[in-house]
């Protein structure tokens, strides 16, 4: 039987996962892309997707925290709670808007609904752990650690970006050379955040060359790994060779790669 102070706690958490989902996923959500990608993309895809995004919420729960207490269930309950601030706060404004309408086809709206959970999901986690009165960064550390906050980051960004038709565009025009100078560009931007230019979060025990090694090319490597995945979930990848497949996710990569670099300074 939860105590006063424990529900009040809970439902601050829950208002603070509300803003934070709104916060993250907002651009998404405004996005009409996501819209008819929701009825066109095939159900096997949204529900890979959503296990993705529980098991994602569930490891940041695990890393920052929510409640103040620990262990695995204190984590699933908090990954609980904000997939479900998440779920709210998303439905609200997207059946406000009239994007999503339940009566006339539920699972269509279920559909939207799930494409647009990703960022918002971990806007709700992030926010529920680090916005409160006396949040304070989560005390555990670790090489796994951190790589598990650049995913977070990369899907964050990724997300908001990966439905709109400008990255497919944006492929077809680019030439093999444009390719590998936008990978060459990724890693630096990204170097930039992790090492060097005095953003507060840097690393300040490592070198360039080991930074560079351990966070910045295994960094992008995840960021790159993100953007496949959600390009291939959202249908990008249909009858496409390997060459337009291959640019896509690079050009997904530029703000995955970037998110990466900012969640482990910010986070």
């Amino acid at each position: 039987m939860p105590q006063p102070t424990d529900a009040r706690q809970l439902v601050k958490g829950f208002g603070r996962g509300i803003g934070g989902a709104l916060l993250f996923a907002m651009p998404l959500l405004m996005t009409m892309e996501v819209w008819r990608l929701g009825l066109a993309v095939d159900r096997y895809r949204v529900a890979a997707l959503t296990v993705g995004t529980v098991l994602l919420v569930i490891g940041l729960a695990r890393n920052l925290g929510g409640s103040g207490r620990s262990g695995w269930r204190a984590s699933l309950v908090d990954a609980g709670v904000a997939f479900l601030a998440a779920a709210l706060a998303a439905a609200v404004i997207l059946t406000t808007l009239d994007v999503l309408d339940w009566l006339r086809d539920w699972r269509d709206a279920v559909s939207i609904l799930l494409l647009a959970m990703l960022p918002a999901a971990v806007g709700a986690s992030y926010a529920r752990a680090q916005l409160g009165e006396g949040s304070a960064f989560p005390s555990k550390s670790g090489y796994g650690h951190e790589l598990s906050l650049m995913v977070a980051g990369a899907v964050v960004f990724a997300a908001n970006v990966a439905p709109t038709e400008e990255i497919v565009l944006l492929a077809a025009t680019m030439t093999p050379w444009h390719t590998l100078v936008l990978v060459a560009l990724s890693l630096a931007l990204m170097h930039a955040f992790v090492y060097g230019v005095g953003f507060g979060g840097e690393e300040e025990y490592e070198g360039p060359v080991q930074s560079f090694a351990t966070f910045t090319i295994v960094g992008y490597a995840l960021a790159l790994c993100v953007a496949a995945y959600l390009l291939w979930t959202l249908g990008r990848f249909e009858d496409i060779g390997l060459l337009m497949v291959v640019t896509e996710s690079v050009v997904l990569a530029l703000p995955a790669s970037l998110g990466a670099a900012a969640a482990r300074l910010i986070l």
